[in-house]
């Protein structure tokens, strides 16, 4: 159950004043279990029409595809043969860089467009550009400026200027690379039952059997020495940031966790300044919660923290299936992310789950990306990227 708190949008469990003294109760079918600290809530088990939704990963991260321009740009145009590039160094909208393949055979031209807000990849078949009526009368194909206004209207086209320094595709791949996402990092943070201060949690070292469960359900326990996939800024080579940690490959995405109890642990430090240097520094963390101890979204102070995902194990009499209970709490300017979470769910442990949870914190991912503080410090480092090869190559 998570408390109301202005600033924050929450999804799931909430309660507008927390109360100690109350009960609640989850329920499905005729089983029923009892805790003793929230308001009386009834909660059913989450249905296919949720977890099998066939439209579930649309939109999600996608590292081997959809959202690797590098891998686009060289396999979709630079690869393909020939291709025209166009650079603005300044307009209304900031740098822009426009390439464009001519796919003769399939009668299309395959853009990427580039600007200081992100990329668009776009294609545009041969129909829909228009040519004047003397390229017509004379069997000619459409001018650039036909090309680029139809590729997208809004682009400066009295500004873009074609390129055709040969060292200029290879500047465009290197600029892509360095924008690469190669992975994702995710914080995982144990709270034990009656824990309300970061401090506290962020001390815990003995855990129970159940948050065990959970982390061998989110990922694999994974030997951190002699690692070769994404690290997710863990020591790979002396075993500074702990022994172990849990990594996950999901929809061609790989993603590592900080799990607060695998990283050191320093009895004499109070802040636990090394665990809190690797989650305080995650954009969305989850936090698992014995008991039922009301959360209070200002719990964690990191202002680079901007999801918590907020996980409890629910266990009911006579049913061996093990349920998670789940709710997301969101600084206000990030915006709304898939896939729908409403009050008194419980979610039954399996790959119905994982996948709805995955793509539940790879969208949220994508939108704090979007958020105030993150969007404009990933808009000033694009700009300068794309400045610095219109400086080079006009």
């Amino acid at each position: 159950m998570i408390q109301n708190v202005i600033g924050y949008r929450i999804e799931g469990d909430s309660i507008g004043v927390p109360t100690s003294n109350s009960s609640s109760s989850i329920s499905s079918g005729k089983q029923e279990i009892n805790t003793n600290s929230q308001p009386t809530t009834s909660y059913k088990p989450a249905g296919k029409d949720l977890l099998e939704n066939p439209k579930l990963l649309d939109g999600v991260f996608d590292l081997a595809d959809a959202d690797n321009d590098y891998i686009y740009y060289k396999d979709q145009i630079v690869n393909k043969g020939a291709h025209v590039n166009f650079l603005c160094m300044e307009s209304t909208i900031g740098p822009v860089i426009v390439s464009y393949f001519d796919d003769v055979p399939n009668k299309t031209y395959v853009a990427l467009s580039r600007t200081s807000l992100g990329s668009k990849r776009i294609l545009v078949p041969y129909a829909v550009v228009p040519r004047s009526w003397w390229r017509v009368l004379l069997g000619i194909g459409p001018s650039y400026g036909d090309i680029l206004k139809s590729i997208e209207s809004t682009l400066p086209l009295n500004r873009l200027k074609r390129i055709v320094d040969p060292r200029l595709p290879q500047a465009l791949l290197s600029m892509e690379e360095q924008q690469q996402i190669r992975g994702f990092k995710f914080g995982v943070l144990y709270s034990k039952e009656g824990q309300t201060k970061e401090d506290e949690m962020f001390h815990n070292v003995e855990t129970s059997s159940n948050f065990e469960e959970f982390l061998d359900f989110l990922g694999d326990r994974t030997k951190m020495e002699g690692w070769k996939g994404f690290r997710g800024g863990l020591d790979v080579r002396s075993g500074t940031t702990g022994e172990f940690s849990i990594y996950k490959k999901f929809n061609n995405n790989e993603i590592m966790f900080h799990v607060s109890t695998m990283l050191p642990y320093n009895p004499k430090d109070k802040q636990q300044l090394e665990r809190k240097r690797h989650i305080g520094n995650d954009i969305v963390v989850i936090i698992y919660q014995e008991g039922d101890t009301i959360y209070k979204p200002t719990t964690i102070s990191s202002r680079q923290v901007h999801v918590v995902f907020v996980v409890k194990t629910v266990k009911i009499p006579d049913d061996p299936k093990t349920y998670y209970r789940l709710s997301v709490v969101s600084k206000e300017g990030v915006p709304p992310f898939g896939p729908q979470l409403t009050e008194n769910l419980i979610f039954p442990k399996g790959e119905e789950f994982m996948k709805y949870f995955y793509a539940k914190l790879l969208n949220a991912e994508r939108a704090c990306y979007s958020a105030p503080i993150l969007a404009n410090k990933l808009t000033r480092t694009r700009t300068s990227m794309l400045r610095d090869i219109s400086q080079t190559f006009l």
